[in-house]
């Protein structure tokens, strides 16, 4: 890659040269993209995609499989050009994919740059920033220099041309030299994907940052930056005589320099990628959502009770919900459109620091026993999760009318079709009458019936089932449906 100077050399008055002067920011082109336009408040502009970035949304099976074939080959061809790092550079993809960002730690000069360059380089016309952050960073540093004619009126308003608001991706460098100021301002960027200042709202088009650092920091402001990067890796030192002797032979071949695999990655490719990785068309069974959340309750607990310097460890509720994203694109990468609990081993890409072997450990400890724990009442849990869908599919109807309506009706119908079909020698008798009461719904009669079905299914689940945590489940949901049948009037 090439660096590229972003200001056009021209004459400025000394009051422009002083401002311009503080932005310095590196700004890399894969491939040069086309000019992004200049957005200005005070309304919120969608900065112009590049050609390649729409998505087609009739993009057929066998083309995300091509893509998702494409994405294996880049993570090994990656991993061939900076080795020991196989789960990092997977981990990264995922991140990606996923529309996240990743936090390397490690000592200096253990090659966070050339991985990110790297990985980077996969994607054909991606524009990527580039800085290394100092506590003397200033906003205009990352987010463009001020506009002088907007400053001569009173406001501070970001030239945002050339920063890492209209960037592909980022390379933060020493994010932790950084003030919390510039950390905080980040915030909105990482995870609203805009920039927020004042007046001036901007829909940035970055997909993703990899930030890096030799330490970590706590305060406030970092806890919430922490929080942001769904992904972290740390990069132990291997002295290694083996691994150090390869390290010299991929020098020998590169020597530092990033290398460009034979096929890569369209940026419209990427956003296919991740627009059906964030959506139902991979689906995650409410079993597997359920075991996550149990896992993940567990591995908090573990984690307060066994380490005496983490006992408000915790992980937030965003960084748990996006975690079944981080399924949906294990799954993607193998080939599939539905995630099954076997994904849940690779939980640790989000909830763990890679390089932590402890913290890995406790979660696949956790994870197995989970799968153990819950193994005779899965059954149980399946068909719970068909009634919880089943109950706000009515839920989110927004009134009696429309729950008449043929989408309505016929969804409904469908959903109590498929639950009565189910696979399972404990409901087996009440399905079997179950079938014969669906045929004869109709219009008039049907929600007082759902609930009636929603209630038996409850009261079985509840007779029948052998862990506490499953007990409570069904209790929680008896008592929504039964508030709700009260809010209804039925």
């Amino acid at each position: 890659m090439s660096d590229k100077n972003t200001m056009t050399a021209r004459h400025f008055h000394p009051l422009e040269e002083s401002v311009l002067s503080l932005a310095a920011g590196k700004l890399h082109h894969v491939e040069a993209p086309e000019t992004a336009p200049v957005l200005r408040p005070p309304v919120p502009e969608e900065p112009a995609p590049l050609p390649e970035m729409r998505p087609r949304a009739d993009m057929p099976l066998e083309k995300l499989k091509s893509i998702s074939h494409t994405i294996n080959e880049c993570v090994r061809y990656v991993a061939k050009h900076v080795i020991g790092r196989e789960q990092i550079v997977r981990q990264t993809f995922v991140a990606l994919l996923t529309g996240e960002h990743q936090l390397l730690i490690s000592r200096t000069g253990m090659a966070k740059s050339l991985l990110a360059r790297q990985i980077f380089a996969c994607f054909e016309g991606a524009q990527v920033f580039e800085k290394q952050l100092t506590k003397d960073t200033m906003p205009e540093n990352l987010f463009g220099a001020y506009d002088i004619e907007a400053m001569k009126k009173g406001k501070m308003i970001h030239n945002v041309e050339g920063s890492v608001v209209l960037s592909h991706f980022a390379f933060l460098d020493e994010i932790f030299d950084a003030n919390d100021m510039l950390l905080r301002s980040l915030l909105s960027l990482l995870n609203e994907k805009q920039l927020i200042n004042g007046e001036q709202i901007v829909n940035s088009t970055l997909y993703s940052a990899i930030a890096a650092a030799n330490y970590i920091r706590y305060t406030d402001v970092l806890e919430a930056v922490i929080d942001r990067f769904l992904y972290k890796s740390f990069i132990p030192e291997n002295k290694d005589l083996y691994f150090q002797y390869s390290i010299d032979q991929i020098y020998q071949q590169q020597f530092g320099k990033v290398a460009l695999p034979q096929r890569r990655l369209s940026l419209g490719e990427l956003a296919y990628a991740k627009k059906v990785i964030q959506s139902n068309q991979i689906a995650v069974p409410g079993y597997v959502l359920f075991l996550k959340n149990y896992i993940l309750k567990k591995y908090i607990e573990e984690t307060r009770a066994t380490h005496s310097d983490r006992k408000d460890f915790t992980i937030s509720d965003r960084k748990s919900v996006k975690m079944q994203d981080t399924l949906r694109a294990v799954a993607f990468l193998d080939g599939r459109e539905e995630v099954s609990d076997q994904d849940l081993d690779n939980l640790f890409l989000s909830v763990c620091t890679l390089g932590r072997d402890d913290e890995t450990a406790l979660l696949a400890k956790i994870t197995g026993a989970a799968r153990n724990y819950f193994r005779q009442d899965r059954d149980i849990l399946e068909n719970m999760f068909n009634a919880i869908d089943i109950f706000n599919i009515i839920r989110s109807s927004e009134n009696q009318d429309m729950l008449k309506s043929d989408t309505s009706f016929n969804l409904i119908r469908t959903r109590l079709q498929e639950t009565a079909r189910a696979e399972t020698s404990r409901f087996k008798d009440y399905f079997n009458r179950l079938k014969t009461k669906i045929m004869s719904l109709n219009r008039d009669t049907f929600l007082p019936e759902t609930f009636a079905v929603l209630e038996n299914i409850s009261e079985v689940s509840m007779k029948d089932a052998g862990s506490r945590e499953c007990r409570e489940l069904v209790v929680s949901f008896r008592q929504a449906v039964f508030e709700y049948k009260k809010y209804l009037k039925l």
